[in-house]
């Protein structure tokens, strides 16, 4: 008879209760920082840093690092970029905190593959959804020909 290690359930179980504590101090900070600047973008990007420092913390918890690590990158990518374009690079805003956003899923990706250690990536991913939706994978065309008949 196995049983399960009650430490690793119980983390799994602490991650779980975290991420609607997460989702409400997310909306606390976003309501601090989109009153205290005046900008509702301002609020936006602080509400989505908040939520992904919480899966951060999840991940932490959970014990996975590399993960943790990978999903760091974003929310401090977009705080430097909209530091960056707003306070040094003069854009109002709104436009200093949309083009963080952009920014920062590219160079999570580039940061990724550039230094932290290769991780399991699952390039089917996507495929196996859409044969969840009951639409055809690559696997399901039969090779053949096909001629016109007039």
């Amino acid at each position: 008879m196995t049983t399960t290690p009650v430490l690793a359930t119980r983390s799994w179980f602490v991650a779980g209760l975290l991420g609607p504590i997460f989702f409400v101090l997310a909306i606390v900070a976003a309501v601090v920082a989109g009153d205290s600047s005046g900008s509702f973008f301002v609020g936006l990007l602080a509400f989505l840093v908040a939520l992904r420092i919480g899966r951060v913390i999840r991940r932490l918890v959970r014990g996975r690092p590399w993960d943790a690590l990978y999903d760091a990158i974003w929310p401090a990518a977009a705080v430097v970029y909209a530091y960056l374009f707003a306070g040094v690079g003069s854009l109002p805003d709104w436009a200093a905190v949309l083009v963080a956003l952009l920014l920062a899923g590219p160079t999570r990706r580039i940061v990724d593959r550039a230094f932290l250690p290769s991780r399991a990536r699952r390039p089917q991913q996507w495929l196996s959804r859409f044969e969840e939706w009951g639409l055809p994978a690559p696997d399901d065309v039969v090779p053949g020909r096909w001629t016109r008949k007039d």
